[in-house]
């Protein structure tokens, strides 16, 4: 079973955007994102700490201790995910 001429004038538009490469504005935007691996790797050892608080926090029923293991962990995902000179 063909495509109909509609069909395949899409095709066609489709592969012509597709084979011209990332545009300017990807371009920019992949500039832009400058990710430091020290500081994913900062934020992923500051999750893990939280996450230990948290179930410490959970295990021993101290609400406390489970609240500031969450803050851990969303700080840590904060700063895993942030770029350098973002405020």
């Amino acid at each position: 079973m063909g495509l109909s001429e509609r069909e395949q004038q899409l095709l066609d538009e489709l592969e012509k955007s597709l084979s011209g490469g990332p545009t300017d504005s990807a371009k920019r935007k992949l500039a832009v994102t400058n990710v430091s691996a020290r500081r994913v790797i900062s934020g992923t050892l500051i999750v893990v700490a939280g996450l230990s608080t948290l179930l410490a926090g959970v295990m021993n029923q101290v609400p406390a201790i489970g609240l500031v293991g969450f803050a851990l962990m969303l700080g840590g995902v904060y700063l895993a995910a942030s770029t350098p000179g973002s405020k």
